[in-house]
């Protein structure tokens, strides 16, 4: 078979959006995947429970820019919008002083140049440590590391949710973008007329190549260059990392839980001796199913992944009970945990800037040797850490690789 004009080595949100943009254009393309199926990090799981969990995006973040809501709407699919459901529980059942203060510190965030979160937040009631989780989540690391510019640059719109899962819609909407599967990329090579890509089954050639793996994979060292990335290429993949962000999914009969569906339940998060925020959020009845996803993030999801799916499990299960009562104990049903910092194939969830750092994620996305482009969630400025942003980014790189080769 003669060679194709464009290799997209993975076959997330920003993959599948560059292969679909590029045939359409009248290129050809082998999409090529190292995983067992296609989405990457957004991936409705319907074995554990029996109903949709989605194990990496959920939230169908920005979304009077998301495209995939149109796409859900044409497919079928059953999209809303996220409901304002909040409970905190606790002397704050309203969450008045809670979200004011999660209100001041995203303020205060944005009128900072480029500082590290921690050098800005100053506890000042019992509630501070639970704002300032609400902060850890979204950016998945923790204080200290998150960049009050890489904060304040997102562009931030109302959510909404798919019932059958983000995963499903982004599936479905690939469904007939051609994906060779089981295909892991360990070097890229430019020549003087094309790319070679080593693959674990043979190499591949091209005119050019888009590369959409996770910053992870680009930080390990797991895809070769030849020649090597310039010194600007490598402190960028230092500077915008992955971070740390997991969901324990505890299932319950849904007539047993006291809040309506996709309710965001928050709770007082103690102050911590080493600096390490321990506690999430859950957002609870999801779709109506009796589903409950805890998320946390930063140090803390590392250490419940180092522990174990069980412990993960049981850390979600007394706080839910803690908040609710303990008449929610003879109606959980199953759980599951989330570990995407020791998936190989992701090595973490979702990208932020290191303090001082943000400046660097347009440095992510410039070419390589003309012919290797880069795309992801991770070089987007405004829209990081998303599907949304993700899916952009592969139109775009599919249009500088269309540029390039006429």
């Amino acid at each position: 078979m003669p060679s194709p004009d464009v290799i997209v080595i993975g076959a997330g949100a920003a993959g599948l959006a560059a292969t679909e943009a590029l045939v359409s254009l009248g290129k050809t393309v082998t999409c090529i995947e190292a995983g067992n199926r296609i989405c990457g990090r957004v991936f409705t799981d319907t074995e554990t429970f029996g109903l949709p969990f989605d194990r990496g995006a959920h939230w169908l973040h920005n979304g009077a820019i998301n495209a995939f809501i149109d796409k859900g709407k044409a497919l079928g699919l059953d999209l809303y919008p996220a409901p304002d459901h909040t409970l905190t529980a606790g002397d704050d059942p309203h969450g008045t002083a809670l979200w004011a203060e999660v209100d001041a510190i995203s303020d205060a965030m944005r009128r900072e140049a480029d500082a590290a979160l921690s050098s800005l937040f100053k506890p000042l009631t019992d509630w501070s440590f639970t704002a300032a989780m609400m902060h850890v989540l979204p950016m998945g690391r923790n204080l200290h590391e998150i960049s009050t510019r890489d904060f304040a640059a997102y562009q931030e719109s109302p959510d909404w949710f798919c019932r059958q899962g983000y995963g499903t819609l982004v599936a479905m909407t690939a469904a007939d973008i051609p994906v060779t599967l089981n295909t892991s990329a360990q070097q890229v090579t430019t020549t003087a007329n094309g790319v070679e890509v080593l693959t674990n089954k043979g190499i591949l050639t091209a005119k050019a190549a888009i590369v959409t793996v996770s910053q992870g994979i680009l930080a390990a060292g797991d895809i070769r260059f030849d020649p090597p990335l310039d010194t600007a290429h490598l402190d960028a993949i230092n500077a915008i990392t992955l971070g740390a962000y997991n969901h324990v999914a505890l299932q319950f009969r849904p007539e047993a839980l006291p809040v309506q569906p996709d309710t965001w339940v928050t709770y007082k998060i103690e102050p911590p001796e080493d600096g390490v925020l321990r506690g999430g959020g859950a957002l609870c009845n999801i779709s109506g199913t009796g589903l409950c996803a805890f998320e946390n993030a930063g140090d803390f999801a590392t250490e419940l992944e180092n522990a174990g799916p069980e412990a993960a499990i049981d850390y979600a299960l007394a706080r839910l009970i803690e908040i609710f009562g303990t008449d929610l104990k003879p109606a959980f049903l199953k759980g599951a945990a989330t570990a995407w910092g020791r998936n190989p194939l992701f090595k973490g969830s979702y990208s932020g800037a290191l303090p001082g750092q943000a400046h660097k994620r347009p440095v992510l996305r410039q070419p390589h040797a003309e012919r290797v482009f880069f795309a992801g969630e991770a070089t987007h400025d405004a829209e990081p850490g998303t599907v949304s942003g993700a899916h952009k980014e592969g139109l775009r790189a599919a249009e500088e690789v269309a540029a390039l080769l006429g």
